[in-house]
C-alpha cells in the first residue's frame, strides 16, 4: 500500500509495478549508502553520520526520498532513542525530523525492469559526481585455466581475465551468466551483493550470479591478468553445477561489475565477518592488509575443514610481524541448523573483547540475509558505530 504523498507531490501517483515493495524494503535495509551518496550529488543538502535516508515512494519520473535527523535537546540531561522505521538504527536523541528530496530520473519508467535500469544509471552519476567507484554495466570475458578445491567447498576456478581487471580490490565482483544446458537445477541458492539486482530465475533471462574476484594477477611470462574465482559448492545448486562443469579454454561472461566497499578499513581497530560467499572477500583483505592493527576475523562455515581455506594465505607483510594473528585473531564458528548466528556472533565477539581488552572502530561483513537483518541492530546496539564505519553487507538469500 502506497505511503501518504508529500505535499509538493500531491499529484503524483505512485508507481504500480510488480516487485516494487521488494525493491523498496531491499533499498532501504542494505543500501543506505547509496542513498546519501543521491542527497549528496542531487541535492544541496550533505548528509551528516548519524543521518538516514530511505525511499519513501517511487514514481514514473522519481524516486522521492526522506532523511531522518535525530535531534539532540540540549536543555535536558537524558535523551530519548530515536530509531530508524527501516534500517533499525538506534540514536540518542530527544526527537527526529525529517526532510524530503525528490530525485529525478534521466527517463521516465513503467515497469521493474526499467526501475533497475535507472537507479543504477543514478548511482553512476552520483558516484562519477562525487568521484567514486561504482557499478559498471559491460560485458567481459574470462577464459577457463583450470579448476580444483581450495578447501573441502570452495571450488577454484583459473581463468585469464579482462585487461581492466583491478589487481588489488579485495571483493571485487562480477555477475556472471551461468549456462543452462542441463546444469541447473531446483534449489534455494542465490546471490545478492549488489543494488539494483536482477538475479532471480526469469524464463526470458540467463540466471546469473555474483562472484568475487579472489585474487588478481598479471602473469609475469606472458603479461596477462589471470585470476582466481572461488565458488561455494553445496550440493545440487546452479553456482556449483556451472563452475565444477567448465573446463580448460572454456569462455564464461559477465555482464555486470561492482567495486566492494572496503576503504573504511584502512585504519582503526577492525572486524571482519564471514561466511564461505565471503571468504573470498576477507582473503583477498588479508593478503593486502596495511593497516598497522591486526583485525579480528569472525568466521563462520558449515563444514569446519573449510576455516583451513584462511590457513592457506600469503598473509600481508603487515599481518606477518604479528606471529600470533590466526591463532589468537581468526574466531571460528560452525554453523548448523540450530545456530542463532547473529546471537553467537555477539557472544563470541564480547567474549573475546573481554579477554584481549580492545575498542571495535571498523567493521565490514557479508552473510546471508536473514543473519544480516539480525545482526545489524545488535552490533549497531553493541559497537555504536556510525553508517560509514559498519559496513555489513547481503552476498546472498535463502528462497
Amino acid at each position: 500500500m502506497a505511503q501518504p504523498l508529500a505535499q509538493h507531490d500531491i499529484n503524483k501517483t505512485p508507481l504500480a509495478i510488480t516487485d516494487k515493495d521488494q525493491f523498496v524494503s531491499h533499498i532501504n535495509e542494505e543500501h543506505q549508502d547509496e542513498l546519501a551518496m543521491f542527497i549528496n550529488a542531487f541535492t544541496k543538502k550533505s548528509m551528516r553520520e548519524y543521518e538516514i535516508a530511505t525511499i519513501k515512494e517511487i514514481y514514473s519520473d522519481g524516486i522521492l526520498l526522506e532523511v531522518i535527523t535525530p535531534t539532540t535537546d540540549n536543555n535536558t540531561a537524558s535523551t530519548l532513542q530515536a530509531k530508524s522505521p527501516v534500517s533499525g538504527h538506534i540514536f540518542a536523541a530527544a526527537s527526529a525530523v525529517t526532510s524530503q528530496h525528490f530525485i529525478h530520473f534521466t527517463s521516465p519508467i513503467s515497469d521493474s525492469v526499467a526501475l533497475q535500469e535507472q537507479y543504477i544509471t543514478l548511482l553512476q552519476k552520483s558516484a562519477s559526481q562525487l568521484g567514486k567507484r561504482t557499478i559498471k554495466l559491460q560485458e567481459q570475458r574470462f577464459t577457463v585455466m583450470n579448476g580444483y578445491y581450495a578447501s573441502p567447498n570452495l571450488y577454484r576456478l583459473v581463468v585469464t581475465a579482462p585487461a581492466s581487471t583491478p589487481l588489488n580490490h579485495p571483493g571485487y565482483a562480477y555477475l556472471f551468466e551461468l549456462d543452462s544446458d542441463g546444469l541447473l537445477a531446483p534449489n534455494n541458492e542465490s546471490v545478492d551483493n549488489i543494488s539494483a539486482d536482477n538475479e532471480s530465475v526469469n524464463q526470458d533471462k540467463p540466471l546469473q550470479r555474483y562472484y568475487t574476484l579472489r585474487k588478481a594477477w598479471q602473469d609475469s611470462d606472458s603479461g596477462a591478468v589471470q585470476a582466481w574465482i572461488d565458488v561455494y559448492v553445496h550440493g545440487d545448486t546452479p553456482g556449483g553445477n556451472w563452475a565444477r562443469a567448465l573446463t580448460r579454454d572454456m569462455q564464461i561472461k559477465s555482464v555486470r561489475e561492482y567495486p566492494e566497499k572496503t576503504e573504511h578499513l584502512s585504519e582503526g581497530q577492525c572486524l571482519l565477518i564471514c561466511d564461505e560467499t565471503s571468504l573470498p572477500t576477507v582473503a583477498n583483505l588479508l593478503e593486502n592488509w596495511q593497516n598497522p592493527l591486526s583485525p579480528l576475523v569472525i568466521a563462520i562455515t558449515n563444514d569446519p575443514e573449510d576455516v583451513s581455506y584462511l590457513h592457506t594465505l600469503k598473509l600481508s607483510d603487515q599481518l606477518r610481524q604479528d606471529a600470533c594473528f590466526l591463532q589468537n585473531n581468526l574466531l571460528p564458528i560452525v554453523n548448523t541448523p540450530k545456530t542463532d548466528l547473529a546471537a553467537q556472533i555477539v557472544m563470541l565477539l564480547q567474549t573475546q573483547l573481554t579477554t584481549m581488552p580492545r575498542k571495535i572502530d571498523k567493521v565490514w561483513g557479508a552473510l546471508e540475509a536473514a543473519d544480516i537483518k539480525s545482526l545489524r541492530p545488535k552490533l549497531k546496539a553493541s559497537l555504536g558505530l556510525s553508517r560509514q564505519d559498519m559496513v555489513i553487507k547481503v552476498y546472498w538469500r535463502v528462497q
